[in-house]
């Protein structure tokens, strides 16, 4: 079945469009600014239309700081309104003076960030300082890593004229680029309404090592930064659209859009359009449905998927499908598996795939983590979520050509795969997938038959392989997997462990339920002064349904490999978070149920 599938899917045009989308969609959205994000969406629904997609729609959704979805306000709409630069003012030849401009690149400035006063901000510029951010009050600072909230707040609350941010540790592979320095809220990726905002550049290596050394020998710097920004009350964009099939039961290929890279995420979206291309020109016959959703990362993903607005069984994520690194560095494909929590039988497919259509690529098998490209796995949401991609670490977001430039073949590759997945999972029969099933189980099992696990670990791992194949059963009426007579052979006796400190104990007792879909996040239902920096594993928390003790939750996870090991220390503040969330309606306890008094 595969391979005859695979030959379908051999349209020789497929890797011109694929570079040509994606080179379209990123010049339009490698400005970072909102007021091009329009043009790129109506780019892809143009692209869609002539892909042979249908029911295509561009759903609005308010950029304006207060909405929110689940527990997610959208960002305000933001954009640089002028030319932008940070200069050293004196100590150096004038031709050096330059070191942040966005006429060299949209990168120098820090997406969302504040604007100076009309004539820029002049001032001496010193190190980041933890422990005395009031001594910032007046300067410029230098800060190594990404300014989030944590770092930006204290130092706007000081005074601070603003900061210039770099990657020292990235900068040693190429000091000449430049970091794209996203996610710097405080609660959230991005600012609130409430969060003050301050002037943020961000400079190469090479330019922050020359300012390092300057400071290291008691040099005063003096930087002028002029900063010409704005943010609005706007609208960013949804992308939907199907390739229908006999039920409306939809498969779902996801993509981000709004990032400055051909690689992040450029083109995820032109490989999905390409993949559902080949899948609707292949004549096979869809039992059922293919969309695609094309929007921005995480939080407007997750306002279409609690939306009404599609029939959505399961997910395919395509962010940063085929980075340079698998080229360069010989780093493995990764195929993200379903969460715990909700297991799915497509982890198994697409590695069958793999096997039969491409045996010479090395995939390395991780498990769903509940991330931002998986979290539709919260059983909350019901989406099980895969991520086919290659890691990108230690370049993420970096403008060196490692990141940002696309494995052209290689996305070509994976692009007949996507859609050899897609045909089967939407196209196969109930014979055909009685037929596949013991491959399938097979593959299930694997992990077990090759780990020396004690039994706890050995029970997770027996109960993901089973829901995996017992989800097939919801997608294939009448299909009888044995899901648990495949595993049952490789389980062990499992005894109970008595909680093993104070801390434990109380933890054993106590039974949370969530109210809200999701991870709290931007903490909306808390005002603005009383939110707090919480650190919640995903998958812990989104397997406390009311069923389970917090020690059972935890224990589960750790046991999952999905969470480190946790001290009595560290237990106790969860439980102290959980409480906060529990006393502004994010979770409900019931003790009554257990023999306790509330």
């Amino acid at each position: 079945m595969f391979t005859e599938l695979l030959s379908r899917m051999q349209d020789p045009g497929v890797l011109a469009r694929f570079k040509e989308n994606t080179l379209k969609i990123n010049a339009l959205e490698s400005s970072v600014r909102s007021c091009d994000f329009d043009r790129s969406t109506d780019l892809v629904v143009s692209l869609l239309r002539e892909a042979g997609f249908s029911d295509i729609r561009k759903i609005a959704h308010p950029a304006d700081g207060v909405s929110f979805c689940g527990d997610c306000v959208m960002p305000e709409a933001w954009e640089f309104t002028g030319r932008c630069t940070l200069e050293v003012v004196s100590g150096r030849p004038e031709e050096e003076r330059l070191i942040a401009d966005t006429d060299e690149t949209a990168l120098a400035v820090v997406p969302g960030c504040g604007p100076t006063p009309p004539g820029g901000s002049t001032g001496e510029l010193v190190m980041y300082d933890p422990e005395h951010p009031e001594a910032a009050s007046g300067k410029w600072v230098l800060y190594d890593g990404i300014p989030q909230g944590k770092i930006n707040q204290p130092l706007a609350k000081a005074g601070a004229l603003g900061i210039v941010s770099t990657h020292l540790e990235m900068g040693r592979y190429d000091p000449d680029a430049t970091c794209w320095m996203n996610g710097v809220g405080l609660y959230g990726w991005y600012r609130l309404k409430e969060d003050l905002q301050l002037p943020m550049f961000a400079v190469t290596a090479r330019r922050a090592n020359a300012l390092l050394a300057r400071l290291a020998a008691k040099e005063k710097v003096v930087l002028r930064g002029v900063m010409q920004t704005r943010n609005y009350n706007g609208k960013i964009f949804t992308v939907t659209a199907r390739i229908p099939g006999e039920s409306d039961e939809e498969l779902a290929l996801i993509a981000h859009m709004y990032e400055p890279f051909p690689a992040d995420d450029a083109s995820g979206v032109a490989a999905a359009i390409e993949a559902g291309r080949l899948l609707r020109k292949s004549g096979v016959k869809l039992r059922k449905s293919l969309r695609v959703v094309f929007t921005m990362e995480y939080y407007s993903t997750l306002a279409f998927f609690l939306s009404k607005e599609h029939n959505i069984k399961m997910a395919l994520n395509t962010d940063d499908l085929a980075p340079m690194t698998c080229r360069l560095f010989n780093y493995p494909l990764e195929w993200r598996t379903s969460s715990v929590a909700l297991p799915c039988f497509t982890d198994l497919l697409m590695l069958r795939v793999f096997e039969v259509c491409a045996p010479d690529m090395r995939v390395a098998v991780k498990p769903g983590t509940l991330s931002d490209d998986t979290f539709g796995g919260d059983p909350a949401i019901g989406i099980p979520t895969n991520w086919l991609w290659a890691d990108v670490d230690p370049f993420h977001h970096f403008s060196n050509t490692v990141f940002s430039d696309v494995d052209w073949e290689l996305g070509e590759r994976l692009i007949r795969l996507i859609a050899v997945y897609a045909a089967v999972v939407l196209g196969a029969s109930k014979q055909q997938w009685q037929e596949l099933l013991p491959r399938l189980a097979r593959i299930a099992v694997l992990p077990l038959a090759q780990a020396q696990d004690n039994a706890d670990v050995r029970k997770v791992k027996c109960d993901f392989a089973a829901g995996q194949l017992r989800s097939l059963e919801k997608w294939v009426p009448g299909l009888e997997t044995c899901a648990e007579e495949a595993v049952r052979y490789f389980r062990k006796p499992v005894r109970p462990v008595p909680p093993a400190n104070p801390a434990e104990e109380k933890a054993a007792s106590l039974y949370f339920r969530r109210l809200l879909p999701g991870v709290p996040w931007s903490l909306v239902k808390i005002p603005y002064p009383e939110k707090r920096r919480l650190f919640l594993n995903p998958t812990q928390y989104v397997l406390m349904d009311g069923s389970r003790s917090l020690l059972d939750t935890v224990r589960l996870a750790q046991n999952a490999g999905l969470m480190g090991r946790i001290s009595e220390k560290g237990l106790e503040k969860l439980m102290d978070d959980l409480f906060y969330l529990e006393s502004y309606g994010y979770l409900s306890r019931d003790l009554k149920s257990r023999g306790e008094v509330l």
